[in-house]
């Protein structure tokens, strides 16, 4: 039988016989294929990877192997946001070449670093809109965390029928800067059994002391003084943000 591969990385078997067609669907199904496409999860069905690591000698991390792990944490976090019934276009890619097309979709991912991604946000969901770059270096164990106020900015300010990706174009990536800076997602943790994510039951609320207005630039520090700021943080039921702002306002004033 002739077959064509498509650009989204599908295969089309065509010139069928009829008398053939209950015997090919029952090889397929046998060998676990989903003969429609409307049978296949929509996150899963408007995602797509590049091969990346361990067969491409361009590839800066993971792609094809992470992103089946990547969407089901992406599921498991819609869920907890009463999300559910949304999806969008998902693309990921381990080096800048964005051999999947990432910088067209709703959600990009491109390797910068082991283990870490731009995230490109702002594509449309027939992408026919080039996204943009949000973050140069996302840690992929972050990614809850990271998207986690993305999404609920999302869920309370989105139009009706609005996709994400149109909503994040719209809504311009500063706004979404101040809501994440404002907002400190549920903490959660990582099962070492399946490797999905659990939410962990917050003491009490998160307290806000510091005004969030104004509040758009952006420090980065290493990673281990982030991971100290975090679980201070966390100790005190304070944002990462917060905190940081109590800390550098009382040295500034100490040396002033």
């Amino acid at each position: 039988l002739p077959m064509r591969l498509t650009p989204n990385h599908n295969l089309i078997i065509y010139e069928i016989e009829p008398e053939q067609q209950q015997a090919l669907e029952e090889i397929l199904k046998s060998n676990g294929i989903i003969i429609t496409p409307e049978g296949i999860e929509p996150l899963v069905r408007y995602s797509m990877a590049c091969p990346a690591l361990p067969t491409c000698g361009l590839a800066i991390t993971e792609s094809e192997r992470a992103l089946p792990g990547i969407i089901e944490r992406i599921r498991v976090l819609l869920d907890k946001l009463g999300l559910q019934q949304e999806h969008f276009v998902i693309r990921m890619t381990g080096c800048p070449n964005g051999c999947a097309r990432p910088y067209m979709a709703e959600l990009g991912f491109v390797g910068s670093a082991p283990e870490k991604y731009q995230v490109w946000l702002g594509g449309s969901p027939n992408q026919t809109r080039l996204a943009r770059v949000y973050e140069n270096k996302m840690p992929i164990q972050e990614l809850e965390s990271f998207l986690e106020p993305i999404f609920v900015y999302f869920k309370t300010e989105r139009q009706a029928e609005e996709s994400f990706g149109d909503f994040c174009d719209r809504i311009g990536f500063d706004a979404i800067r101040d809501h994440c800076h404002s907002n400190q997602p549920t903490p959660m943790s990582t099962n070492s059994e399946n490797g999905l994510v659990n939410e962990a039951v917050a003491a009490e609320p998160v307290k806000k002391t510091v005004s969030t207005q104004n509040r758009r630039h952006r420090i980065r520090v290493r990673d281990e003084l982030h991971q100290r700021i975090k679980e201070a943080a966390a100790k005190q039921g304070k944002t990462m943000t917060d905190l940081a702002a109590e800390a550098l306002e009382a040295y500034l004033e100490k040396i002033s």
